[in-house]
């Protein structure tokens, strides 16, 4: 069930202009909270993912290291084959209604992810995204390199956000921010209506306007169409 909850967006007397919708992906739009696990389990090397994964948070690695140790163990592995694991990858519930909605009345979309951008510009083509920002894995003929571009962590996302607010001419109160982990809070810092799906730290359900519990998307058309003016 979708609920409503934590500070609700302050009534105006006139209702902004939606010019921006800014979007996490993984365990956003799509089911899987973490591209990086999705497919090491796809590719069979999920037990070695697991060591480096507990050596980061432990603190013995930082995040680029991580990310470093985890993508070498797709070396060689074909582009395609990747491409093919994430398209079997299942979306939200309600997310082809909300992107109708926004499509129909001209806001700009965009994807701000710390997963992988072999996904997130499939998600891009499928629903019409005007900008994904992600991390880029490295292909040479077709085959992974076993290298990892980090464009997007944990802590940058909010600088990402601001990127595309100053890109699209838009002020915090014309902007939508959905996310579900810590580091959306940073989206939200910049958006007029805030909405978490399916949160998995108190803190981003405090941090939101709206909780959507059962992961439906199409809860939010409402409440955008309440707190925003549409074209």
């Amino acid at each position: 069930m979708s609920q409503s909850l934590y500070p609700q967006p302050t009534p105006t007397p006139t209702c902004p202009l939606l010019k921006l919708a800014v979007f996490d992906l993984d365990g956003t739009l799509k089911e899987a909270y973490s591209p990086w696990r999705y497919l090491h389990e796809a590719l069979g090397v999920e037990q070695q993912a697991a060591v480096f994964r507990h050596r980061f948070f432990q603190g013995e690695i930082d995040y680029l290291e991580w990310a470093r140790l985890d993508a070498a163990l797709w070396t060689g592995v074909e582009l395609a084959r990747v491409q093919t694991i994430f398209q079997q990858s299942c979306y939200r519930p309600g997310v082809q209604e909300l992107f109708t909605l926004l499509q129909d009345n001209h806001v700009l979309t965009a994807i701000v992810s710390s997963g992988l951008d072999v996904q997130a510009r499939q998600v891009a083509a499928e629903l019409g995204i005007w900008r994904v920002i992600s991390n880029e894995l490295v292909v040479r003929e077709g085959l992974l390199t076993g290298e990892a571009r980090i464009l997007v962590t944990e802590e940058t996302k909010g600088q990402a956000m601001a990127h595309l607010r100053h890109e699209a001419s838009a002020l915090p109160e014309q902007c939508l921010a959905m996310g579900d982990g810590l580091a959306d809070i940073q989206l939200f810092d910049q958006a007029g209506l805030t909405i978490a799906v399916c949160p998995r730290d108190a803190q981003v359900r405090e941090a939101a306007h709206m909780v959507i519990t059962d992961g439906d998307l199409s809860a939010a058309i409402p409440v955008i169409q309440q707190h925003f003016s549409l074209k």
